[in-house]
Formats: structure tokens, sequence, C-alpha cells
């Protein structure tokens, strides 16, 4: 182990910043250089930066892992339906009807997304 210093902070955020695919140019001037380009990243302004160093996903922590209903749904928009409405469109054809915990009504929405997304991919695949 070694010590944990301000440098080995800067220079972690350089080395991540770059490799997740930010402009050298970018991370320069994030950490507070004067590049060529000084002037051209200034005038994009704060929040262009700000949007570009969350684009990268930059985080000391670790990453969180999405539930399987939660990739489901991000599979789903990828393909240009809104999950959310398939679910609510679900609910309001079911009824009233009462699930005994979370669980079971994840497994449920599941279920729903999961018959969705076999029909989405199987006319992207016959269309």
């Amino acid at each position: 182990m070694y010590d944990l210093r301000v440098h080995s902070l800067r220079k972690y955020f350089k080395t991540q910043m770059l490799a997740l695919g930010v402009q050298g140019d970018y991370v320069d001037y994030m950490m507070g250089h004067t590049v060529d380009t000084y002037h051209d990243i200034q005038s994009l302004g704060i929040d262009k930066l700000r949007n570009v160093y969350i684009a990268s996903g930059l985080c000391i922590r670790q990453k969180t892992q999405i539930n399987k209903l939660e990739t489901v749904k991000e599979m789903i928009r990828a393909l240009g339906m809104n999950p959310d409405q398939l679910l609510t469109k679900d609910a309001l054809a079911e009824g009233a009807t009462t699930y005994k915990n979370q669980e079971d009504l994840e497994n449920h929405q599941l279920s729903v997304l999961n018959s969705q997304l076999r029909q989405l991919i199987h006319q992207a695949a016959t269309g």
C-alpha cells in the first residue's frame, strides 16, 4: 500500500477519463491546465463539459448491477418502445390483481416484458 495523495487522485482522474474516450484536451482543461485549444474549449461552456464528464461514467464507486427487469426494459427502449407504457396497458387489461410481494410483481412484469421483447425481435428479424 502507499499513501493516497492529491497527485494520485489527479493521475487517476486523467487516466480514467482518457480510457473512457474523453478527448485529451478536454481532460487537461478539466484539470486546470492551459492547452492550445483553451479558448475553444472554454467557449463550449461549462454545461457542455459537465455533460462530457457525466457521459464518461467515471465513478470511484463500484458500478451497480441492474436487475433483470431493468435490463429487459433497456432492451425494449433500444428497440423503440416504452416499457412503462406496455406495463400500464397490461395493468389496465388485467384488472384488480394483488401480488403477495414485490418479487411476484416484478416476476409478472418480467414475463410481460419478455413476451413483448420476443415479439419485437421477431418483427425486426422478419420485417
